[in-house]
C-alpha cells in the first residue's frame, strides 16, 4: 500500500484495546484494521493520553505553529508504528511528550524503573517475526521499540532507575584486587603495560560532546598532532577536521596520521589524499590476510603535544560527529585525558608509526618529547610499578585517575586487551556492565578462542547468585549499524523529494536487518539470559565500547566484544580506577539502559 507524501494516515478505528495502563497489557491485539485516515497532533495526543492511561502526555506549546501542524500516519511497512513527516528530525519529534516515570514505577509496584520497563515488555505478547513485544498502542517511530519517549536526562536519582547503584557505595571503604599492587604487577607483565597516576579524565558521549572537543584539540597543538584512526571521510565533518589539520601543518606544527589502508581505498580516500597533498605524512596499516581479510587497523586516538589525548570509539565521520544519542546515528563514547597517560599513548602512537611508515619519516620531535616526559614522570612518582603500593593503598589516592592504557597491535600482541579484561572479570566480585556494538562469541564452546574464554568467565560469574551483569548492544533498532544509518537516511531523502522509490524499497531492508539483528543476538545471548544476565537493546546504534567494573574500573576504548577485535585487530582501550569518571559512566550506563528495549527469554 503506499500513501501519499506528506499526508500522514493514522489506523484507529477497529483496534479493540482496553484502556490499559502500559504495564498490564490487556487487550486483544488485531493486525487487520479497516480505517485510516489523517490524524493531528492533538488527535494522537488524545490517542496516547487515553491508551497509556495518562503516563504519555503533550510537552508542546498549543501555541506552537510548528507543532500543530504536525500530522501523522499509520506506516505501511508496520502497523503498531507512527511516522511523523520527513521535515521533522527524530529528536523534535521525540520531544514533543513526556513520560511520567514516577508513576509507572509507582503504580507497577516493582523496586526501580528498568525492572517496571522489563515486566512490561514481559506481560505483553510477543510477535516473533518483527521480533519485537507488541504493544497495546501504537508507537512513534522516533521512540524505536520503546512504549515512551526517550528519556534524554536522568531527572531522578540513579537508583531509581536501577536499585542496584545504591547511594551508599562508597569506593573507599572496598576491598578489591583492583588495589591489590601485585595483582596490577602481574598483569604489567602478562600485558605489556603499566599504570600511571593523576591523570583527569572526562567522558565524551557522543560526537556532540567529542566533536568540538576534536577541534579544540587540533586548533590549540602548537607542536605536534598525531592521529591514530580507522577512517576519516571528507563529509561536513569530516572537511573541517581535514582543514584545521592542514592549518596546523602550514602553522610549523608536526602533524602526522596513521590509518587503515583499506578504508582508505574505500571511503577515505579524498580526505587522506589531501592531507598528503599539503605535506601531512600518512602512514597506512595494511594487515590484512587472503585468509582475513576482515582484521583491521580499528585504533581512535588523539594526541595534542603530549599533553592531552582523546580515545575512544569514533571514527571521523558525520554520523559520529553530529549524534546526540537520540537522532538515529551512532552512540558513542571517547574520553579526554590529560595527565601520564598520555605519554603511554604517545609511546603507542610512535612505534606504531616507525612500524607503518612506509616512507621512513624521522620522528624526532615525537621521540623527543617521549623521552622527557617519561623521565619527569617517573621522577614525580606517578609513573613505575615501584609506586604501585603507594598510590593503590591510600583511599585517598587509589581511586585519582591511576589508569592502564593498552594499545594492541597486529595478532592482538602484545598489549592484548582480551587478557586485561578476562582477568579485570576473574577478579570482580558484584557486577559487570558494558556495551558493544555486537556480541560474537560461544561461551558453551570451549573452543580456546580468547573471545570465548571472555565470554565464559562473565558467564561463570553470572551464575554466582550476589553477581550483576548487563550488556548493551544493538537489536531490533540498531540494526546493522552504519549501513543502516546510511538506509534511513535514504528513505528520509526519498520523502523530502516526494519519491517513493527508497521508501518502498529500504524501508523494508532497514526492518528486516533490525529483526535479523535482534534474532542473531537472541541466540548468542540466551546462555546469559538463562543466568540472570541482562540484555539492553539500544533504539539508536550503540557503536560505544565501555566496561565498568564493580562500580571501580571503568574502561573505554574502540575494542568491540567480538574474535576480530579480540584476536586480530589493531585496538586501544583505556582502563581507569578514577571516581570522577566512574560516576560519569554510571549515569550514562543506566541512561542507556532506560533508553533501551530489554531482550528477554521467551
Amino acid at each position: 500500500m503506499m500513501v501519499r507524501r506528506g499526508t500522514l494516515v493514522l489506523i484507529l478505528g477497529s483496534l479493540l484495546l482496553g484502556s490499559c495502563r502500559p504495564y498490564e497489557g490487556a487487550g486483544t491485539f488485531h493486525a487487520v484494521l479497516e480505517e485510516s485516515r489523517t490524524v493531528s497532533l492533538a488527535e494522537l495526543s488524545r490517542y496516547l493520553g487515553e491508551r497509556s492511561n495518562g503516563l504519555i502526555a503533550p510537552a508542546y506549546s498549543d501555541s506552537s505553529k510548528r507543532a500543530s501542524a504536525v500530522t501523522f500516519t499509520w506506516d505501511p511497512f508496520n502497523w503498531k508504528r507512527i511516522v511523523a513527516p520527513s521535515i521533522f528530525g527524530f529528536e523534535e519529534i521525540q520531544d514533543l511528550f513526556v513520560f511520567d516515570q514516577e508513576r509507572f514505577v509507582r503504580e507497577s509496584g516493582d523496586p526501580d524503573f528498568l525492572t517496571a520497563v522489563s515486566r512490561s515488555y514481559a506481560h505483553w505478547p510477543f510477535d516473533y517475526l518483527r521480533q519485537a513485544a507488541i504493544l497495546p498502542y501504537r508507537n512513534l517511530a522516533g521512540w524505536g521499540g520503546l512504549f515512551f519517549p526517550p528519556i534524554k536526562h536522568l531527572t531522578q536519582p540513579v537508583p531509581f532507575y536501577c536499585a542496584e547503584f545504591t547511594p551508599d557505595f562508597d569506593p573507599d571503604t572496598v576491598e578489591s584486587a583492583y588495589f591489590d599492587p601485585e595483582f596490577q604487577k602481574s598483569l604489567d607483565q602478562e600485558t605489556q603495560t603499566e599504570l600511571t597516576y593523576g591523570n583527569t579524565l572526562r567522558a565524551l558521549y557522543n560526537g556532540a560532546e567529542a566533536y568540538p572537543e576534536k577541534l579544540r584539540l587540533v586548533k590549540e597543538a602548537r607542536k605536534f598532532l598525531y592521529v591514530a584512526v580507522m577512517t576519516i571521510v571528507a563529509d561536513s565533518t569530516g572537511r573541517e577536521l581535514v582543514r584545521l589539520m592542514i592549518e596546523r601543518k602550514r602553522a610549523g606544527v608536526d602533524v602526522r596520521l596513521i590509518t587503515e589502508d583499506f578504508y582508505t581505498f574505500s571511503i577515505s580516500g579524498f580526505a587522506v589524499g589531501t592531507l598528503e597533498r599539503e605535506g601531512i605524512p600518512v602512514a597506512r596499516v595494511a594487515d590484512k590476510r587472503l585468509n582475513q581479510i576482515d582484521r583491521m587497523f580499528h585504533n581512535k586516538f588523539w594526541i595534542r603535544d603530549g599533553e592531552e589525548a582523546i580515545l575512544g570509539g569514533m571514527n571521523v565521520l558525520d554520523y559520529e560527529n553530529t549524534s546526540s544519542g537520540f537522532d538515529f546515528q551512532n552512540r558513542d563514547t571517547d574520553v579526554l585525558i590529560r595527565g601520564p597517560a598520555v605519554t603511554s599513548l604517545l609511546d603507542s602512537f610512535i612505534r606504531l608509526w616507525k612500524r607503518y611508515d612506509r616512507a621512513n619519516n624521522p620522528i624526532a620531535l615525537g621521540d623527543s618529547m617521549l623521552a622527557h616526559q617519561l623521565a619527569a614522570e617517573r621522577s614525580a612518582g606517578v609513573r613505575g610499578s615501584e609506586h604501585y603500593a603507594r598510590w593503590l593503598g591510600d583511599p585517598q589516592t587509589r581511586m585519582n585517575g591511576i589508569c592502564r592504557t593498552a594499545v594492541q597491535g597486529d595478532d592482538a600482541d602484545p598489549q592484548k586487551i582480551a587478557t586485561l579484561l578476562k582477568r579485570y572479570t576473574e577478579q570482580s566480585r558484584h557486577s559487570l556492565y558494558f556495551t558493544t556494538p555486537g556480541v560474537e562469541c560461544d561461551a558453551q564452546s570451549g573452543s580456546g578462542e580468547s573471545i570465548d574464554s571472555l565470554a565464559q568467565a562473565i558467564l561463570e560469574k553470572m551464575r554466582r547468585p550476589e553477581y550483576r551483569g548487563a550488556v548493551i548492544t544493538n537489536g531490533i533498532d540498531g540494526g546493522w549499524g552504519e549501513s543502516t544509518i546510511f538506509l534511513r537516511t535514504r528513505v528520509k531523502d526519498s520523502e523530502l523529494v516526494h519519491d517513493p522509490f527508497w521508501v518502498d524499497i529500504m524501508t523494508p531492508v532497514v526492518d528486516g536487518g533490525g529483526r535479523e539483528v535482534a534474532q542473531s543476538l537472541r541466540v548468542t545471548m540466551t546462555p546469559f539470559l538463562r543466568v540472570g544476565m541482562r540484555v539492553y537493546q539500544y533504539i539508536n546504534y550503540i557503536h560505544a565500547k565501555e566496561f565498568y567494573f564493580d562500580r571501580l574500573l571503568t574502561g573505554i576504548g574502540s575494542w568491540n566484544f567480538d574474535p576480530y577485535s579480540a584476536d586480530r585487530n589493531h585496538e586501544s582501550m583505556i582502563f581507569c580506577l578514577d571516581d570522577s569518571l566512574r560516576v560519569q559512566m554510571e549515569r550514562h550506563l543506566v541512561l542507556d539502559m532506560v533508553n533501551s528495549v530489554p531482550l528477554l527469554l521467551r
